[in-house]
């Protein structure tokens, strides 16, 4: 009979590299020296926390680690990509927390420990400071896809209290995570600023690993990597309807706003995600 509590994924099955088994234990209690205290889920051989977004963006800002603490959103793109990207696996690994974002991923753990497991998305860790900045994200650097998304969320956080020059913003160019010198300046430039929350709005892999290759220079900032949901809270992209987040249809709202960009990922790519857990269970079913 199949123990939920173990799940055997297998991350390499679509790869041309060699076959790599992993096992995935729900409920683990953490490790000395791991991330969080609280309920995690062990998925492809990292520990995800499963409680709230305000749990989790609380614990890991009050932290007094030696360097900046990242939080990291699972998605199945994700996934896909760390089992072929060893930079962004180690990034991951690195991360101070890493959360379920994708639907799939939350499915998998409920069923696995039947209790109960959080969501928890880009907009959400962003939810958590934008409404009332706590005193961790009094110091916020923004590093945003475009320039009117970076000022509109700068003027609503201004609206909210901080003061002048406690929001900055660069909008880096295309390939910027390749560019030595400009990585280096912009470093510096977030280092200077005193940044006590440094959002990440230029997408995955991109920013965490910048972020991991530049983490002894960056000072000791929590980081949000969340992709889009900067644009989403600056209004200048709609977010799904949440029926359409609660039955696991996000994705398709997003692909109608940027087909081009997202086709290759959710029609090409996810398909390796599935091959995953299909060849898993029918393993585990002959075995």
């Amino acid at each position: 009979m199949r123990n939920l509590g173990q799940i055997r994924l297998d991350l390499k099955a679509a790869d041309p590299l060699p076959r790599e088994v992993r096992t995935v234990r729900l409920p683990t209690p953490l490790l000395p020296g791991s991330a969080l205290p609280g309920a995690t889920a062990e998925l492809f051989g990292l520990r995800f926390s499963t409680g709230s977004a305000e749990s989790i963006v609380a614990a890991v800002a009050a932290r007094r680690d030696d360097g900046l603490r990242m939080i990291v959103t699972a998605n199945v793109d994700h996934i896909v990509q760390l089992s072929a990207d060893a930079a962004f696996r180690g990034a991951y690994d690195r991360a101070a927390a890493r959360t379920l974002d994708g639907m799939p991923l939350v499915w998998l753990a409920r069923a696995a420990c039947r209790r109960p497991v959080h969501r928890v998305t880009g907009h959400d860790l962003l939810a958590c400071v934008l409404a009332d900045p706590p005193p961790f994200a009094q110091r916020i650097f923004l590093v945003s896809a475009r320039q009117d998304a970076a000022d509109a969320l700068t003027a609503r956080l201004r609206a909210e209290g901080l003061p002048e020059g406690a929001v900055t913003s660069a909008v880096p160019p295309y390939g910027f995570e390749a560019d030595r010198d400009y990585s280096r300046d912009l470093a510096t430039r977030i280092r200077a600023h005193g940044t006590t929350l440094l959002v990440m709005g230029v997408g995955a892999p991109k920013s965490e690993i910048w972020i991991d290759r530049h983490r002894s220079e960056l000072g000791d900032p929590v980081v949000f990597c969340v992709g889009d949901a900067l644009n989403v809270a600056a209004g200048y992209l709609t977010r799904a309807p949440s029926l359409m987040q609660h039955l696991g249809l996000e994705w398709v709202f997003r692909f109608l706003q940027a087909p081009r960009r997202l086709f290759r990922r959710y029609f090409i790519k996810s398909w390796r995600f599935i091959g995953i857990v299909a060849r898993d269970r029918l393993a585990d079913r002959g075995g």
